[in-house]
């Protein structure tokens, strides 16, 4: 075993269980190999997005409150 899956687990034997809940969701996210891309965007979100790159390529933003107004 590594230094730091040693270390780890050394952390890892002292927390307690409430801990290791909250810790949970995150260590399954790490251990899945595939990262998780969204494929089934609608048009509008698509428009959002490269509304957002042209800015953003300019030095500017979109303000949140612009894109969803409450």
């Amino acid at each position: 075993m590594s230094t730091i899956k040693m270390e780890i687990q050394e952390y890892i034997n002292v927390l307690p269980d409430s801990a290791l809940l909250a810790l949970k969701p995150l260590l399954t996210l790490l251990i899945v190999e595939a990262p998780i891309v969204e494929t089934d965007l609608t048009e509008e979100e698509k428009a959002v997005i490269l509304r957002g790159r042209e800015e953003y390529s300019k030095g500017g933003y979109v303000p949140l409150a612009e894109i969803y107004p409450s």
